[in-house]
């Protein structure tokens, strides 16, 4: 079903949208820290992931014209540790539409949560570009915490060299106090490019009953 949104359309995709989805991402990349980042591969991966359905844990929002604007999904892992992605073109922030992909992620994750141990407790958690301070702004508005701060570490090898290490790449994160480094910073040698980047954790614990009625009667079409 798709509902009007401030001349935009919300809808579940298709696996033809994953080019489209794709592209998305990339200018969310782009933007964020000028280079592409691993973000398309991420896709990928959860689109693989056992258990994901993509008619029931993604959406994505759309322009009169069909262009994709806006992606959310969600997964999860034993039902009590669910994951959620969003992303907003950069022209279209400040629209709404973060706080909706954001509140139907949070609606299908409660009907996930039904499936967890009764004594369990059930967290819904992304990770957060440092860069992106609006999405970090409204992950804490809509009730999230920070719960962990980390710099991502990316290799990419041309193996072209003789270092003996294979083309291709490698990610490494690490945990760390100190908030000096923020965004992007390639370095390059002679065996490949190095790029760091600051994220954020955030979660919340979702407890029944805690989503306000009258959000949930605004999202259940969208969620059917």
């Amino acid at each position: 079903m798709s509902v009007s949104l401030k001349n935009l359309s919300a809808r579940r995709p298709t696996f033809e949208d994953e080019v489209a989805i794709s592209e998305l991402i990339r200018a969310c990349d782009i933007a964020e820290y000028g280079i592409q980042d691993s973000s398309v591969d991420d896709l990928k991966a959860i689109l693989q992931k056992v258990g994901f359905h993509l008619e029931s844990d993604a959406w994505v929002i759309t322009t009169h014209k069909g262009q994709i604007v806006g992606f959310a999904c969600v997964w999860h892992q034993d039902y009590e540790e669910i994951h959620t992605f969003v992303c907003v073109h950069p022209h279209y922030r400040k629209r709404g539409i973060g706080t909706l992909l954001l509140r139907l992620v949070e609606l299908r994750a409660r009907e996930k949560m039904r499936c967890a141990r009764e004594d369990a407790r059930v967290i819904l958690r992304a990770m957060v570009s440092g860069t992106n301070i609006e999405a970090r702004n409204l992950f804490e508005r809509e009730g999230y915490t920070t719960v962990r701060e980390f710099w991502r570490v990316v290799v990419t090898l041309d193996g072209s060299t003789d270092s003996g290490l294979p083309a291709g790449k490698m990610t490494l994160d690490l945990d760390v106090d100190s908030r000096r480094l923020i965004g992007t910073s390639p370095l390059f040698d002679r065996d490949g490019i190095y790029s760091i980047r600051q994220y954020y954790t955030y979660e919340k614990e979702l407890r029944s009953g805690a989503i306000h009625p009258q959000i949930e009667d605004e999202l259940q079409p969208l969620s059917a």
